[in-house]
């Protein structure tokens, strides 16, 4: 049995998940309940609950249909074998637990965390570690990525013994470092296989398994404050690593590795540090993370097609297909027209619209094909509303893309039967779907065939 315990993340409900009989994660469920996609978001020398406090992504996440799990790494600096187990237990767990689509995840975190998350994307991309998943996306905010230059960093602020704090933790790292893996000169081989990418490399290294991985690197590039607060210059930062990171990546042909140059950094206390979550801008983060996973986004999607609709028309745009009717095969997106009487029983426009099918697959439908989809599309928009009595029946006219569906009307609870046509637009594969309960020579028919004969492809 799962036991969970709540806690209140603004709106958000999250789950303190159990996975073995002295560790635990957070989930944040998305708020439709239909997760599309999960973030994985890493937090080192903290509890999981101190990123509900830094960042508002779960919440943004949850409202774009993410399960968030959200993980301490402990005192972990990189993706080392304990390190990388545990991760492992965990999405092993969240996989059974919640069992979400493996092929849409994504991790991501700040300082260390996304020291380990890049390197634990490497890995599941090398298919070592017996890594359960393979991230779409990873990013990493103000992290190192380089552990030479790191440590040649640490070494730099305990030499100029300028912020308390900097030299505090230099020393702390400096000491776990060599307590863990030896002396960085004398023990390189190891600390390469723990690097995520090095500089002074002339041969590709771990960075290479990035490749087919959406990577993006966020830092405050505020050199001001470095020089006022740190005494540091670009070099005393971990910037030009992750900068040259992802230079290379670009000249590799990466098509999806950014450097975010970002807001500046707070902590949840106000005070001002570019070392936060914070500096990641959590709509933009999750937006990318939508087209990084191939989840459809309304707000992102650009029509592949122009077409003309009265400013009266009611207009809906999501994914195809919908989540009523989820045993659909085909892939898209649904592009709804309404005619503004469309929801009212006395008006001729009645349950009268048409849509757009934009399928991802190279030939259009044929009669059979379309049967079934239309049969399960419109059994599943009866059970959303009501309980099925009857399947939907669809009923072709021979030879062509016209007929009739004869269903259950959940607006007055009674049978009705609609009228259809479907046209195939010679624009990749799309299909233009025109619906209504009247006879085909109504008027309403003239509207609707005036709104499909506007349809022309290109953006």
């Amino acid at each position: 049995m799962l036991l969970t315990n709540a806690f209140v993340s603004f709106a958000q409900h999250v789950e303190k998940v159990p996975f073995n009989d002295k560790d635990y994660y957070l989930a944040v469920k998305p708020t439709s309940g239909n997760i599309k996609g999960v973030l994985v978001l890493l937090r080192g020398f903290r509890d999981p609950e101190v990123i509900l406090s830094e960042t508002n992504l779960p919440d943004v996440a949850a409202a774009n249909d993410f399960l968030t799990i959200l993980v301490s790494t402990g005192q972990k600096l990189y993706a080392d074998t304990v390190a990388i187990s545990r991760l492992n237990q965990i999405l092993s767990h969240v996989i059974q637990v919640y069992k979400p689509d493996t092929s849409r995840f994504a991790i991501g975190a700040y300082e260390f965390g996304g020291t380990i998350a890049l390197r634990y994307a490497e890995l599941a991309q090398a298919g070592r570690m017996g890594i359960p998943v393979v991230p779409k996306a990873v990013f990493a905010a103000d992290s190192p990525t380089d552990l030479f230059n790191f440590w040649n960093r640490c070494e730099d602020d305990f030499k100029k013994n300028f912020n308390a704090g900097s030299v505090g933790d230099a020393k702390f790292i400096l000491e776990r470092m060599r307590s863990e893996n030896g002396d960085i000169h004398t023990n390189a081989a190891r600390y390469k296989e723990l690097s995520p990418f090095v500089v002074s490399s002339d041969t590709v290294g771990n960075e290479q398994f990035l490749h087919g991985i959406g990577v993006r690197m966020y830092y405050d590039t505020d050199i001001n404050w470095q020089l006022d607060n740190r005494r540091n210059s670009f070099y005393g930062t971990n910037i030009p690593d992750g900068s040259e990171l992802i230079k290379r990546l670009m000249l590799a042909g990466h098509k999806n590795a950014a450097f975010i140059s970002s807001r500046p950094g707070m902590r949840p206390n106000g005070v001002r540090n570019p070392n936060s979550f914070s500096v990641i801008e959590e709509g933009d983060c999750i937006r990318w993370l939508k087209k990084s996973l191939g989840i459809f986004d309304p707000v992102t999607w650009k029509r592949p097609y122009k077409i003309d609709v009265p400013a009266d028309w009611g207009r809906e745009l999501s994914a195809f297909p919908p989540d009523f009717a989820p045993a659909i095969p085909e892939k898209g997106v649904e592009d709804l027209f309404f005619l503004p009487g469309w929801g009212n029983s006395h008006s001729d426009e009645y349950w009268s619209y048409c849509y757009i099918l934009s399928l991802e697959r190279k030939q259009a439908p044929d009669e059979n094909e379309l049967k079934k989809i239309l049969a399960a599309y419109y059994d599943g928009l009866v059970k959303r509303n009501m309980e099925l009595v009857t399947p939907a029946q669809v009923n072709f006219k021979k030879g062509t893309y016209t007929g009739t569906i004869s269903m259950m009307d959940y607006m007055q609870k009674k049978p009705i039967v609609f009228n259809f046509m479907v046209e195939k637009k010679e624009c990749n594969t799309v299909l233009f779907v025109k619906i209504s309960p009247q006879p085909l020579g109504h008027a309403v028919w003239g509207k609707l065939n005036a709104v499909s004969s506007s349809f022309r492809c290109g953006e």
